[in-house]
């Protein structure tokens, strides 16, 4: 959002527009190559995946719904008719590096939803990581098993994930706004991201905006 300055001399006044410039910062670390996966959007709705182009910009099931405007994208959940509003990203790998960015602003009320995953475990789990959003302490981040950030409701975040997969396992990094808050080994999978807003509806609605969504490889 643009701030407004005003600056006095003698009887003169005049008014300075400064563009705050977007919080997204590119990859962290370095030898990132950014690269554009092809994905599509899943809205699931009693067990069933009804898939959709990533050129959508709208679209609706029986309790979620997806709208992209303004270089935005607004994953929400209005009853339990729907459990999963996603963006499913079609760059399966078992091995290698890769590293999600994205800008992320959860509604006051989202309880307990996921925002984004690593998906694949070959293990008894479906996923590596994921991070979900809880109502606590003025709208909270977790993943990896602790709280990443909290105050953040109604306030664009941006999120790094790095990911080593290799045959044995490897590991991953969540980075908060450029800051490294969470490192941890992970399970061997066939690994893919996804975001958006998913899980069981805990509240009376749920909803994740995203925004500056890039991947990178190396």
């Amino acid at each position: 959002m643009a701030r407004r300055v005003l600056v006095v001399a003698a009887t003169t006044i005049l008014t300075i527009t400064l563009v705050q410039p977007a919080a997204s910062a590119g990859p962290v670390g370095s030898g990132w190559s950014e690269y554009n996966p092809a994905w599509n959007l899943q809205i699931q709705s009693s067990g069933e995946i009804k898939s959709y182009p990533s050129s959508t910009n709208s679209a609706t099931g029986p309790g979620g719904s997806y709208r992209r405007e303004g270089g935005v994208q607004t994953f929400r959940l209005f009853n339990k008719g729907s459990n999963r509003v996603e963006a499913r990203i079609q760059d399966n790998y078992r091995t290698g590096q890769r590293q999600f960015e994205g800008e992320l602003k959860v509604t006051a009320g989202t309880e307990d939803e996921s925002a984004m995953q690593i998906f694949g475990n070959d293990g008894d789990g479906a996923t590596t990581l994921m991070i979900r959003s809880y109502t606590k302490n003025g709208g909270t981040l977790r993943g990896g098993g602790k709280d990443l950030v909290s105050g953040i409701n109604g306030k664009w975040v941006r999120i790094n994930v790095t990911h080593n997969a290799t045959s044995t396992g490897g590991s991953y990094s969540i980075y908060i706004n450029g800051k490294l808050v969470h490192t941890n080994n992970g399970p061997k999978g066939d690994h893919y991201f996804k975001y958006g807003v998913y899980g069981t509806l805990q509240a009376s609605s749920a909803e994740h905006q995203w925004r500056n969504v890039h991947f990178y490889k190396k």
